[in-house]
Order: structure tokens, then sequence, then C-alpha cells
């Protein structure tokens, strides 16, 4: 009999070991669950499991999971007036001791299952010594075939990527659609939209021709104050400055600050973008950054690609993290190494790639595969940690930024739409 003093953590590892692709539950109303991935680890608030996928009386449905010991938890943690719980979509709990589902804030109610009762113990004991079937395929296949499955992936990935910059270059002037895809870089994840959307409404035209037209030493502070005063971050004690198409807008940008270290702060971004306008000002940030490429093959290409891209804070932002915000901060960069290589790697690449097809330039669409399918791997983000879990294979076969985008690839395009059966790895 399982001991009702069991604790979260506990429940989480629980679901972990039961919920393997393909196992078949049931909820408390008597619907049957296949559960054909089980998610991952969440780093967000409002929810335990993130981009689980599974079938619900024949239906397949996607979303995140919260985990508790009790049903009743729900409420007693107030996440039902919550709205960052609204992505839940499956509630798992030890024991079910609530008088109904479980109801979200916006209304919805989603199903509930209970992981207590024989049954599911004993599911639980089968697959206590049973692997995720990723590990066993890759143990079947060995390194190298893993290897050439994962460049595969990550070039898969590139195209998606180039080809999506392909389209936007039908409609979009390049030099807006390469700052575009930058400012969203610089959102991480969390903030890759409010981001693009202030690109829209302060464009990158807009930024050039002040940085052109302003004596060189207000330039600066005139560009910081237009993105800063957009974005909802103005400097104290002064009234924004507001392009007209973006009257209106202040402080509605979505922006997500939760668990955001200081130096990440979307303000230091932008302070960054600010500073990369007025470095390339003779020639403009779209010339200046596709011809970046051309050194990589020369001696210390590497680094004139980073110091290209890569911005040191200086004078007021040394010691503040917002306007008004004074912080002491260990990050002396406004864009550091790991922000440039996710920009060169998510951005500048496959735009490059993308703009020499565009204007029939052969030799940038040729450079930027090259230095994609070269460039050594940057930090772990939580999602390649993940998979390199998911799929039992060691940090050391994950040598080049084509292989963690290639993790990056199986996750989105595979896991996360319960496709493991057309997943490369296991064909």
């Amino acid at each position: 009999m399982v001991t009702q003093t069991i604790k979260e953590a506990a429940v989480v590892d629980l679901w972990r070991d039961i919920a393997g692709g393909g196992i078949n539950l049931e909820t408390v109303d008597a619907q049957s669950v296949c559960i054909l991935y089980p998610g991952r680890t969440s780093d967000e608030p409002g929810s335990d499991i993130q981009d689980a996928v599974f079938k619900i009386n024949g239906n397949v449905t996607k979303g995140n999971i919260e985990i508790h010991v009790h049903s009743s938890d729900w409420r007693k943690h107030s996440h039902h007036q919550d709205k960052a719980y609204n992505g839940i979509v499956l509630h798992v709990v030890m024991f079910h001791d609530a008088e109904d589902l479980t109801g979200l804030e916006n209304g919805k109610r989603v199903p509930i299952i209970s992981l207590a009762g024989q049954e599911m113990l004993e599911n639980h004991k089968k697959n206590m010594a049973a692997q995720s079937p990723c590990i066993a395929q890759v143990r079947d296949t060995g390194d190298e075939r893993i290897g050439k499955a994962l460049d595969r992936a990550g070039t898969a990935r590139f195209i998606e990527k180039q080809s999506a910059f392909l389209d936007e270059l039908e409609n979009t002037d390049a030099g807006q659609c390469l700052y575009r895809g930058i400012m969203g870089a610089l959102g991480y994840s969390k903030n890759t939209v409010p981001f693009q959307t202030l690109a829209g409404l302060v464009t990158l035209h807009e930024l050039e021709k002040t940085a052109l037209e302003m004596p060189e030493s207000s330039a600066l502070l005139d560009i910081e104050k237009v993105l800063l005063g957009t974005a909802g971050f103005p400097f104290e004690s002064e009234q924004p400055m507001l392009l007209p198409e973006a009257v209106g807008t202040l402080n509605t940008l979505p922006w997500r600050l939760f668990r955001v270290r200081p130096g990440n702060h979307p303000a230091r971004r932008l302070a960054g973008m600010a500073r990369l306008i007025l470095r390339y000002k003779p020639r403009g940030l779209l010339n200046s950054l596709t011809t970046l490429l051309d050194d990589y093959f020369r001696e210390n290409g590497w680094s004139e690609i980073v110091g290209g891209l890569a911005v040191a804070a200086d004078g007021y932002w040394l010691d503040h993290y917002c306007p008004g915000k004074q912080f002491c901060l260990n990050d002396r960069f406004l864009i550091g190494q790991s922000r440039v290589k996710e920009i060169l790697i998510n951005v500048l690449l496959p735009f490059t790639a993308a703009y020499g097809q565009y204007t029939d330039q052969r030799e940038k669409l040729e450079n930027s595969l090259a230095v994609y399918r070269t460039w050594p791997a940057g930090e772990e983000n939580n999602i390649e940690r993940h998979m390199t879990s998911q799929l039992g294979i060691k940090r050391s076969q994950v040598k080049t930024a084509l292989r963690q985008q290639g993790l990056l690839h199986l996750y989105k395009r595979f896991c996360t739409q319960g496709k493991c059966m057309e997943c490369p790895v296991q064909l």
C-alpha cells in the first residue's frame, strides 16, 4: 500500500518511470489515455512537465502536465486562479481527493490521472527496469550512425530556417528581415515574440537613419531611448521616445521576466542592439554582417565573427540591468559569446544562406553552410540536456553546433509530435 506521506518529487519520479511511450492509463472519469511522449521537466512557471503528447479517447493532445500528491492540492496552491497554468492539459496525482475535475483559470477543465492503485504500481514495477526506447535503439545503433543521424537532423533544421527566411525575403526588406531575426534571438525562447514585435514597431530603417543623421555624441542615447521607451523600459525621469507607429504600445509588450537573470534582462539586450546599429553605421547592419562570414576561413576568423557580434557593457550599463535598476553584475557584456553563438547559428547563418540564394550570390550560401557544419558546440540548454539523457548519449558525442541543432530538431519535430516511430534515430 502506498503511504499518503509521499512527497511530490517522488510522484514526479513515478510518472517518469511509468509514462513511457505507448503505455495505456485511465483517468479518474474512466477516459482511456495512451502516452505517446511523456514530456520533459519544465523550466517555466505553470507546469511540472512540458511538451507531453498523449491520446485521450483516441484524440491526440499536446501540452503541459502538472503533478501533485493530491488532486486537491491544485486549489490549495491557487492554480485555479493563475493564468500561467492555462496551458495544462493533464493533471497527474498520486491520490484523487477532489470533488471534480481540475479547473483552469480560463474556465476549462482538464482530466486527472491518479497513480494510486494496484495496476498502476504493477506497471511501475515493470517499467522501473525498462529504459527509454531511444536508449535501447541508440545502444544497438552505434556512435558513428547516431552521429550521422544528428548531422542530418541538424542540416534539416538549417534548411527549415533558411526556407523561412527565404519566404520572408519575398515580402520584407532584407535588412529588416535580418534585424528582426537578431532581435528575436536576443529574447531567448521566453521573449522572442516581444522582441520581434518591437522590431516591427521600431524598424531598422528608423534606427539607421538616426545613427547617420544625429551627431555621434547623441546618436547612441537617442537610439537607446527609442528602443527602451517603446519596450516599456524608459530611463528614469524621462518621457519615453516613441515613433508614431508605437504610440499606445507602451507597457503592452508581453515580457516574461520570471527567472530571467539581471544580466539577461531585455533592457541590456536592447542596449546591445543599439550599439550594434551604431557600430555598423557606415555600411549598415545587412552588408556588414553578411560579409562577416567571408573572414571565417582566414586566420582568426572565429574570433572575428564573435567580435563582430559581441557587445561589451559600458558606462551606465556596467552596473544597471534596466533603467533605474542598479545591480552588481558579473556579466560585463550586453551581448556575450553564448548569445553570439545563438544569433550566429539560428539567425545569421541561415539568413545569409537565404540571402545568398535570393540574390544569386552562391558564395554566401556555401560559406554559411560550411561555417554551420564546423562551428563548435556551445553551452548545453535544457532541451539538449534532456535529449542527451533520453537518447543515452554522452555530451562528448555532441561536439558541433550542427549536432546540437540536430537534437533540437529531433525534439521539436518528432518527440513533441508523438512521432517516435518516424524518428530518424529509430530507423
